[in-house]
């Protein structure tokens, strides 16, 4: 009785497990450390995460209802372009506007301000250092170079593209699972028959 009644919400059980797993997986992933002078961008980052798999838990609810596997499939694809797509951008994005202090990414501005440190060292000692050890001239403090504005941008740019990784993440894989299940209730189904 009990194992017939499992067979018939397999399919539930599964898909809410995955969505389980997409919000716990995205609490337990840490995330990037590039807030320097913000204590309130964890709070925002984790926030947009639980938002974005609220979201994605929509498409469990749309599942119950849509049974269609070309529909799945075509949904499959699109979330897995568009994370692709999204992810690739971020790291980019966060190559460009981040640089490492002490096994952190600092996130940097775009505008340099008045009197920046860079141009002072550069005019004593001749040189500037590498890219990934400009930071130490500051000593890990982004504000003594940027401004503030174009921090807070840069900031802001990258934890709306790490929110739609999440987004699409999640949805590319409770997509797929329901994809999976769909094919494999129709070819069961099929031997059945035969």
């Amino acid at each position: 009785m009990l194992v017939n009644r499992l067979k018939e919400v397999w399919k539930e059980i599964t898909l809410l497990s995955t969505w389980i797993v997409s919000v716990t997986g995205a609490f337990i992933i840490p995330l990037p450390s590039w807030h320097a002078t913000d204590e309130n961008t964890a709070f925002f980052m984790k926030f947009g995460v639980f938002i974005a798999t609220v979201l994605a838990g929509f498409l469990i609810l749309y599942s119950l209802k849509n049974k269609s596997t070309r529909t799945w499939m075509r949904l499959s694809i699109e979330f897995l372009v568009l994370f692709i797509g999204v992810y690739a951008t971020y790291h980019f994005a966060r190559e460009a506007k981040t640089l490492p202090y002490l096994e952190k990414d600092i996130v940097i501005g775009d505008e340099m301000v008045d009197n920046n440190p860079f141009e002072a060292f550069k005019a004593s000692h001749g040189f500037l250092p590498a890219r990934n050890e400009q930071m130490m001239i500051l000593l890990g403090d982004p504000e003594k170079a940027w401004t503030k504005q174009s921090i807070m941008s840069n900031r802001i740019q990258l934890m709306i593209l790490l929110f739609f990784c999440y987004l699409f993440s999640a949805g590319f894989m409770i997509s797929f699972c329901n994809l999976v299940i769909l094919y494999k209730e129709k070819y069961t189904i099929k031997i059945e028959k035969k």
